[in-house]
């Protein structure tokens, strides 16, 4: 029997579970698979396509690396659309909380479920559950100033802009979201 997951974050139409690490390795191995997930007690198949976890796949095997050597890893979903039990997307944090709370957060959905809704349904959700959590005060964000479509998802998702920075790949935003006043 598999362990129950850490956490479910549930909308509308999205269901958020913890990444497994076997989907991750199961990814860099094939291109698209079906994997059973425990979804609140029972095993659910969900089909993850070729673009799932998003673009940027370099990534993957420094990630299971260190999911291997460090077991505190930060919060991280794989996002399921519920109608299709298809993974839509990821989304997850950098790192777990600094010492002023603050969490940073990433996502990406692929590329042929864009523009219906997941990043903004499904972030919000998320961003609302780590608010929620004891420690953490606020969540950051940043994409590149000329990404109209996450800048739309972090304004509809409550973010306010916090300042700006430079990278290799151009100018970023960075947002913030503060846990609200009790």
């Amino acid at each position: 029997m598999s362990t129950p997951p850490a956490f479910i974050i549930e909308t509308d139409r999205t269901l958020m579970i913890p990444t497994p690490s076997v989907a991750l390795e199961r990814r860099a191995a094939m291109e698209e698979f079906e994997i059973d997930l425990d979804v609140g007690g029972a095993p659910v198949p969900v089909r993850v396509p070729a673009g799932w976890p998003g673009d940027d796949l370099d990534g993957l095997p420094d990630l299971l690396a260190l999911r291997a050597s460090d077991h505190s890893e930060p919060w991280n979903a794989m996002v399921i659309d519920r109608v299709s039990l298809e993974a839509v997307g990821q989304i997850g944090c950098t790192a777990l909380p600094d010492h002023d709370g603050r969490v940073e957060v990433r996502y990406a959905t692929l590329r042929d479920r864009r523009d219906r809704g997941f990043a903004t349904e499904a972030g919000g959700a998320f961003v609302d559950w780590l608010l929620a959590r004891p420690g953490v005060t606020a969540v950051i964000a940043e994409c590149h100033v000329n990404n109209a479509p996450s800048v739309r998802v972090l304004e509809k998702t409550g973010f306010e802009p916090l300042d700006e920075r430079e990278d290799e790949d151009g100018r970023l935003l960075r947002w913030i979201k503060q846990r609200p006043a009790a």
